[in-house]
């Protein structure tokens, strides 16, 4: 094949993807946790350099692991309510008064152990609201996973039902958030489905959970109680302004594209 033709070829399949990948640029990572040191357990200031905080520092209960994803913040039971924490104060991430903002995330309910799901997280005015009391009390935006550990749902409290969603266990699922932070009726709407299939709704105009209306959310938190065995591991948090529903996480293509970039170099000089 002549240099032009292989050229011709690479920078179409370039476009191509170049425009699939387009759909992601919406969204800004806050998150994958692969930067930081798994050989430190615990999740303090030594394993992701101060920023994230574990609620209840020294009982190993939310920490980054290894996972099939690479790496993963890693949240279990046994214990009331702990877990880990994100001052978003001053950042883009931050939802102020009267804002609209989709935040993404994948979660993966662990079933190997065998305890039950009682799984919180979401939104909160501030990082001292969260665990003042329990974690049912320190969310606004509060979607959660409960129920045994073979049989996990999804739910996020609404004022119409159904407002959960079964999930299956050792599953990655990807989780939408389109939050409406009005001054005077501030709701959200929870999306989520498994793989690459399109989000369903799981509950629309969900209750602000906890706080008074009018209140900037400045602090993102994953808290746990359940089972000792229970394992709740989320990864791959975005955010982007207004609603927006595709999904992030950069897919096979995006590496092709990238693989492409290489070989039309490669091209160019021969």
């Amino acid at each position: 094949m002549k240099t032009s033709t292989k050229l011709s070829l690479v920078c179409s399949m370039a476009v191509g993807l170049a425009g699939a990948a387009q759909s992601q640029a919406a969204f800004t990572l806050l998150d994958n946790f692969d930067s930081y040191d798994t050989s430190t357990e615990t999740l303090t200031t030594p394993a992701t350099g101060g920023v994230w905080t574990s609620v209840f520092d020294g009982t190993n209960n939310s920490h980054v692991e290894v996972t099939d994803q690479g790496q993963s913040l890693a949240t279990y039971g046994g214990a009331p309510w702990r877990g880990a924490e994100r001052d978003l104060t001053g950042t883009d991430a931050a939802i102020l008064v009267d804002e609209v903002q989709t935040f993404f995330w994948q979660v993966y309910a662990d079933a190997t152990g065998g305890g039950g799901y009682d799984f919180m997280m979401g939104l909160s005015p501030s990082v001292d609201d969260i665990n003042t009391n329990d974690a049912w009390q320190d969310f606004s935006v509060m979607p959660f996973i409960n129920n045994a550990a073979s049989t996990p749902y999804i739910n996020a409290e609404a004022p119409t039902s159904p407002w959960w969603a079964p999930m299956d266990p050792n599953s990655w699922y990807n989780v939408w958030l389109v939050i409406d932070n009005d001054a005077t009726d501030p709701t959200f709407d929870l999306y989520y489905s498994a793989g690459s299939d399109a989000p369903t709704l799981v509950a629309g105009d969900a209750n602000w959970r906890n706080f008074a209306a009018g209140v900037d959310l400045n602090a993102i938190g994953f808290m746990a109680a359940g089972g000792a065995d229970s394992r709740i591991l989320v990864d791959n948090i975005y955010y982007a302004a207004g609603e927006d529903l595709s999904n992030p996480v950069p897919e096979p293509a995006s590496m092709v594209l990238m693989g492409l970039g290489g070989m039309l170099v490669m091209a160019r000089r021969k």
